[in-house]
């Protein structure tokens, strides 16, 4: 797969966060946290092996497309072959390598919260504050 195409699949893909023009959070996304992806230099760099969206909890399962940098985790899941339930920014059931994630964080601002949220669009979203 090209770099563009993998990138444009991505942005596709991607959260959109509360930040992007004319989004606004219109409720939290009630029964799931924010975790942030993990990656090291290396494995943000390849291209050709993205973390991504699982279709079932298993490294044999089919790909269902990129991790953004916030994933809306549900809470309380059980991990099942290392995976943690999720979804994506449609809301369709979808899991990630618990090995990727860790809470969410900001190292700028210690003081910064991250939602889960129901977007203005209707989306998922992020929904940041202090």
């Amino acid at each position: 797969m090209k770099l563009h195409t993998l990138l444009a699949a991505a942005l596709t893909i991607a959260p959109i966060p509360a930040l992007a023009a004319g989004l606004e959070p219109v409720k939290p996304f009630a029964g799931y946290t924010c975790m942030m992806l993990t990656e090291t230099a290396a494995q943000s760099m390849d291209f050709q092996h993205p973390v991504s969206f699982k279709m079932k909890p298993s490294d044999s399962a089919p790909n269902a497309g990129p991790v953004g940098n916030q994933v809306a985790v549900k809470i309380g899941t059980n991990v099942i072959n290392g995976y943690v339930e999720t979804v994506d920014f449609a809301f369709r059931p979808r899991w990630v390598a618990q090995k990727y994630l860790v809470p969410y964080h900001a190292k700028a601002d210690p003081s910064a919260t991250c939602t889960p949220a129901i977007m203005s669009n209707g989306h998922l979203g992020f929904d940041y504050s202090h």
